[in-house]
């Protein structure tokens, strides 16, 4: 009985096992059926060896000698590249990741040598006929009924198939966003995944949350930032209301309307990722004025006799001005980039929008361009704005200069320009000299009237004066120089009504302002630094441009940014500051650069944030700023500079934490982030690294995987990091310029 009971126990058990295996050769069927349906099975989960998950583990599949040789191109030919295995216990797809392919001679391990023949030559071929064991990560996994993909950590089986999967499953495995701008096609660090037909975008939300563009100079940084705005305006659709905003430091971005003198290349991305991508209809220049400039182009009209100059209204002539200055931007810039045959009839057509905007439109180009000329005011300025321009000033000076505007603008309802306010501060610094001091009586009239002159000639550099008056007053200074005395009071532009006080002449508010510093009795050295900061301000050119005509001061009117990015997304164009045309007509230096690129940030986030406050809708404006560094640098080596770095990181930190849910994203670029201000790296939260140094890579938390390729990226290749990637990363690679790009080191390439 006992031995029948054995007997019958263990039949029992045979049983169970030959229907376990029936169960798991079914499995097996399965998934071998599954594997099928997404791609072509090309290896299994090695039997040999445990097959480990847990993190960084790896799992080894391999691939017959017949599948390794028959298709050169497979995935597992290329580290980086994606498989998918099936597990067999629920149809799981795993998607796993290329990290090292293990290829040995079996016959040379046994000791098997090649027969001695010059025909052979010592090769013996058999010992390649070897299977070919690959090493992957797991990456993700969806089963069956899934909607997404999750990470993957769940069991997986021995011999289960393992997969090159299709283009259009690898991209429901990697879940990559399905519309956005495109940044370019999937690919390794060796080449195009499925050829180049699986786009990588980012989707508006990732641009909202902050993009930094990192790579070395020639790796495409430009190229890619053009594509990407190329890709937004071509995949605008509807009521989506959307702006890019471009701080054009080196006039590559007014090139983006204009097709490029070459086919892209490679196809396979064109025709794939950038499918129906082309340059956008239009541009809408934002061109920075310069007080120098102005005075240029007033005095050629007046020497030309195209205008005259008496009697003529201060807004007809300054409207002229602009027009000429129109006309000679299209020649200096847009001409060259252009067959002579498309510039012949090109004519400028003036504009004054219902808000106040002007807008110079060239007719008869082969695309639409609008010219929007642009300087600052500060009499229009509130003094946390003003200050926002200048930083570095230390708090001393910030109260200084805070209160004087505040005494000045309740005692004559209205902000003095910054000339006003250097004039006085340099009067009050001189008069302060305890040389001057000590004069006698007649000695310190002459004093006092020489420093007038000074003051004088100080804001004479910063007036865009109609030229009867500068010729008024020339003779005086030159009879000054002989002995004849002088008299400042005929020099007609003193005797003018301030811009927005018409009771005080431009002289009495110099004297008022010198007054109510003396009444504030700072330090000299407040007054030093503040007068210090306002000059190199001015310097510039771009800040309270005044002009002047019979009926008194002008001041250039600053265009608001809300009008300028209304007009620009019912044209559905881009806004282009073209910052170099402003730069080589100032005379200013680095501060020249920054002082309008943190009054555009300034401007657009106080208008975002009052929209908010209203809950008024407005567009989604991405500001590009190209070769970051420049304007927002790491750190300062002196005092002023640290505190200045300082200033500029509170600016940046409300920017972006605000600009996040205002709809307001910024994207910075630059090939040198070590000498970026290290706010910018927390910041961003997509990350985009083309080829770069080894050295310059520290502060960016890249993948160990990737991040001995970076150095050897091709150009255009490029890791992106980003929130918005349920892989956390992937490589992908752009075109050539989709838009024109002139750039004579690649031959235009």
């Amino acid at each position: 009985m006992v031995a029948q009971g054995i007997t019958e126990r263990g039949l029992e058990r045979v049983r169970q096992a030959e229907e376990q295996v029936e169960k798991l050769e079914q499995m097996l069927r399965e998934a071998d059926r599954r594997a099928s349906s997404i791609g072509t099975i090309v290896g299994r989960v090695s039997r040999f060896g445990e097959v480990k998950v847990g993190e960084q583990s790896r799992i080894e599949f391999t691939i017959d000698p017949a599948t390794y040789y028959g298709n050169p191109e497979a995935p597992f030919h290329r580290v980086g590249d994606y498989l998918v295995i099936v597990d067999p216990k629920d149809l799981r797809e795993i998607l796993v990741r290329v990290v090292e392919i293990n290829r040995r001679d079996e016959l040379a391990i046994m000791g098997v040598q090649p027969p001695v023949s010059p025909m052979v030559d010592g090769v013996e071929p058999r010992g390649l006929i070897t299977s070919t064991v690959v090493q992957g990560e797991l990456v993700l996994e969806l089963g069956p009924g899934d909607e997404s993909p999750r990470p993957a950590v769940k069991s997986v089986e021995p011999q289960a198939p393992v997969v090159a999967p299709s283009a259009e499953e690898l991209k429901r495995l990697l879940d990559l966003p399905a519309s956005g701008v495109v940044l370019g096609s999937l690919a390794t660090p060796g080449g195009l995944v499925a050829g180049g037909g699986i786009p990588v975008m980012l989707p508006l939300k990732a641009l909202l949350h902050h993009v930094l563009i990192v790579g070395t100079t020639g790796s495409g940084k430009t190229t890619l930032l053009k594509n990407v705005a190329a890709s937004a305006y071509s995949q605008l659709e509807g009521d989506e209301r959307f702006v890019a905003l471009i701080m054009d430091l080196n006039e590559d971005f007014v090139q983006l309307p204009i097709p490029p003198d070459f086919q892209p290349t490679p196809r396979e991305i064109l025709e794939g990722a950038y499918k129906g991508v082309r340059p956008p209809e239009g541009i809408a220049v934002t061109v920075p004025l310069t007080s120098h400039y102005l005075a240029d182009l007033w005095t050629s009209l007046v020497d030309e006799a195209r205008w005259s100059s008496d009697g003529q209204a201060a807004e007809v002539m300054l409207h002229e001005v602009l027009r000429e200055m129109a006309e000679d931007y299209i020649e200096k810039v847009i001409s060259p980039l252009l067959p002579e045959q498309e510039m012949k009839e090109v004519k400028v057509r003036s504009t004054v929008l219902d808000d106040g905007l002007n807008v110079l439109e060239a007719q008869g180009l082969p695309f639409r361009l609008s010219l929007v000329p642009y300087a600052i005011d500060t009499t229009a300025m509130t003094n946390e704005s003003l200050v926002n321009l200048m930083p570095g000033l230390t708090e001393l000076a910030r109260n200084t200069l805070s209160s004087l505007r505040k005494r000045f603008y309740r005692d004559h309802s209205a902000y003095p320009p910054l000339e006003v306010i250097e004039a006085a501060l340099l009067i009050t610094i001189m008069k302060s000299n305890d040389r001057v001091r000590s004069r006698s009586s007649d000695e310190s009239n002459e004093e006092e009237e020489a420093v007038m002159q000074m003051a004088w000639e100080l804001m004479e550099d910063h007036i865009v004066n109609v030229p009867q008056y500068l010729e008024k007053y020339r003779p005086q200074r030159q009879r000054r120089a002989r002995g004849q005395g002088s008299n400042l009071e005929e020099a007609h532009v003193w005797d003018k009504p301030l811009p927005g006080a018409s009771d005080m002449t431009l002289m009495d508010a110099v004297n008022t302002v010198s007054d109510m510093v003396l009444r504030l009795m700072p330090h000299r050295g407040t007054l030093e630094a503040l007068y210090r900061r306002l000059s190199l301000l001015l310097e510039t050119g771009f800040v309270d441009i005044l002009y002047v005509n019979d009926k008194g001061l002008h001041v250039v009117q600053e265009p608001q940014w809300p009008s300028i990015v209304s007009y620009s997304e019912r044209l559905r164009v881009p806004v282009v500051v073209d910052l170099r045309w402003g730069v080589e007509r100032s005379f200013g230096g680095p501060e020249a650069l920054r002082v309008i690129a943190y009054r555009t940030l300034e401007s657009l986030m106080s208008w975002k944030q009052d929209a908010w406050s209203r809950r008024e809708r407005t567009p989604n404006v991405v500001i590009f700023i190209d070769e970051a560094h420049q304007f927002f640098p790491s750190e300062g080596k002196s005092r002023d500079e640290a505190e200045e770095v300082r200033q500029v990181s509170a600016m940046l930190s409300k920017v972006a934490r605000l600009g996040r849910a205002r709809g307001l994203g910024l994207v910075f670029s630059t090939h040198m982030p070590s000498d970026l201000n290290s706010l910018i790296i927390q910041l961003t939260n997509t990350k985009v690294v083309l080829r770069s140094e080894e050295s310059q890579l520290e502060a960016i938390s890249l993948p160990q995987q990737v991040k001995s390729y970076v150095p050897r990226l091709q150009d255009r290749y490029m890791v992106v990091l980003s929130f918005v990637l349920r892989e956390g990363y992937v490589l992908a690679v752009t075109t050539t310029p989709l838009t024109k790009h002139f750039d004579i080191s690649a031959s235009g390439r």
